[in-house]
């Protein structure tokens, strides 16, 4: 069987799955009682993990049945949904059927040498509860709750998911159905399928904080289809560190979600002229908006232990003084990260995930063919990108001139944030010019952000060194603090400036 698999992934608690099996909101949408049974499949890929670097993943699953070969490509995701290529085949044995690997039209696996040095890599096995989900006439969806684990060698790691496979409709009534889900029990959208965590774990990987991957984007695509696969990106950025931040506590998964929003608003922005402001964009700003001010305490209070405090304390190692002040602020820091964490882990988070991803996918902004707005939507993408770009690289050099050194803090901080939206721009829409220019470029502005980072994070850091929480001991370290960073502005503000220059002298990359 050959054809596009649509789903979107739920993660669960052990607890939730149990009260899912027998809840309502699956329930009352079945067709027939819902069949459970084990499933065990084994992954195989090369030893370098070939078949992994191009996207593809090969199992062999035992249902009961008899045995089915699957291959899937590693297609696209956006909020839990996924959309991929998939063959399906029955086989006799264990080891993979060559003949229907070739059915696929894969390249690699069409290749003798590496279908000879196939290996099982990791395996999955767990117990499948079944619902046929109608809604007459309109869509049919497989769900399927999923409990058990993945093992890769001496490690393993649980599963426990909801898969919300479509069999008819569109992928908006997936997204229904996944809120229904939501309002019932603590469900949220996955990131990582399961081939993804078996993977993770055959190669020793932990969960770690993740920078946004660039999208994939070419000259062909529509301006409708560069904008999904730029907002695909960014919440998968995000999802992708709600893990990690989840299991490991880690602030530079913090750190990253909030860059994954801050890219997402950037892409809204840059798309404003075509993405059409429906009732919904408004509500989804102000969530957006509330996630981002409930992660940004915890990250501005790291960085001013590790970027304001910790430089001083390492250069005055025997101040008892600076070791007060440390010890305050890095409680001060573990409250915000605590409220972080409280935010991410709320369904709030969950439902805005899914709202996102829904309207990204199948949002009012899309129109319809005799939408006025639908000519612009179903243009190519290169001339609206190099208009979009060339627009947000005046609006920073107007805010500058050749006067950076001059400006005040209000004045530098808008510099830099002008400058993160040239950047997100350029990382957007990289693939459609020279690339070896658009390195350049980019890296050049990165350090002149970088720069202008360390000179806000200097002039953020002044009240929390003079308020009246600062007393005694604490209040003189404080004191040294803030001579201490005052001492470096005027060489930052020089190195801003050259930074500057150099990135002004640069050619435009979409203008060669």
């Amino acid at each position: 069987m050959t054809g596009q698999e649509i789903e979107l992934k739920l993660g669960l608690t052990p607890e939730d799955a149990d009260e899912l099996r027998g809840h309502s909101c699956l329930a009352s949408l079945a067709k027939a009682p819902p069949a459970t049974r084990s499933l065990v499949s084994t992954y195989f890929d090369t030893p370098d993990f070939a078949l992994a670097a191009a996207g593809l993943s090969l199992r062999i699953r035992q249902t009961g049945g008899g045995l089915v070969q699957t291959v899937k490509t590693a297609g696209t995701g956006t909020s839990g949904l996924f959309r991929r290529g998939e063959w399906e085949a029955p086989v006799d044995s264990l080891e993979p059927d060559a003949a229907h690997l070739l059915e696929t039209a894969q390249p690699l696996l069409a290749d003798a040498a590496v279908v000879a040095a196939l290996r099982p890599v990791f395996t999955t096995r767990f117990e499948r509860t079944l619902f046929r989900l109608a809604e007459d006439g309109v869509w049919e969806v497989e769900a399927a709750l999923d409990s058990g684990e993945v093992t890769a060698g001496p490690h393993s790691a649980p599963i426990s998911e909801l898969e919300l496979e479509l069999v008819s409709g569109r992928s908006e009534h997936l997204f229904l159905l996944a809120r229904r889900v939501t309002a019932a029990v603590a469900a949220r959208p996955l990131a990582l399928t399961k081939s993804d965590r078996g993977y993770r774990l055959a190669a020793g990987e932990t969960d770690r904080p993740v920078k946004g991957r660039p999208p994939r984007l070419s000259p062909d695509m529509t301006v409708a289809g560069a904008f999904q696969a730029i907002a695909r990106s960014c919440l998968d950025h995000l999802l992708v560190n709600e893990r990690c931040l989840l299991a490991t506590r880690d602030g530079e998964a913090i750190h990253q979600m909030r860059v994954a929003l801050r890219r997402l608003r950037s892409a809204l922005k840059i798309f404003r002229p075509v993405v059409v402001r429906d009732a919904r964009l408004p509500e989804l700003r102000r969530e957006v908006g509330w996630l981002l001010e409930s992660l940004g305490p915890a990250r501005d209070a790291e960085v001013f232990v590790a970027e304001i405090l910790d430089p001083v304390a390492k250069a005055h190692p025997d101040h008892d003084g600076l070791a007060a002040l440390r010890a305050y602020w890095l409680a001060d820091h573990g409250v915000r990260t605590a409220a972080a964490l409280e935010a991410v882990a709320s369904r709030r988070f969950a439902r805005l995930v899914l709202e996102l991803g829904e309207w990204v996918e199948a949002g009012p902004w899309l129109g319809t063919p005799d939408f006025p707005g639908s000519r612009r939507l179903a243009a190519p993408i290169l001339p609206f990108a190099t208009a979009r770009m060339g627009k947000a690289a005046r609006k920073l050099l107007a805010a500058a001139d050749d006067h950076l050194g001059r400006l005040t803090h209000e004045e530098l901080h808008e510099v830099r944030i002008l400058g993160k939206q040239v950047r997100y721009a350029g990382e957007f829409f990289a693939a459609l010019v020279p690339r070896k220019q658009m390195k350049v470029y980019l890296a050049e502005l990165a350090e002149l952000q970088g720069v202008l980072g360390q000179l806000n994070d200097i002039a953020v850091a002044a009240p929390k060194l003079t308020g009246r929480h600062m007393a005694g001991g604490r209040a003189k370290a404080a004191g040294l603090v803030a001579g201490w960073h005052q001492s470096r502005r005027s060489a930052l503000l020089k190195e801003a400036e050259k930074a500057w220059k150099r990135w002004r002298a640069l050619s435009l990359p979409w203008d060669g």
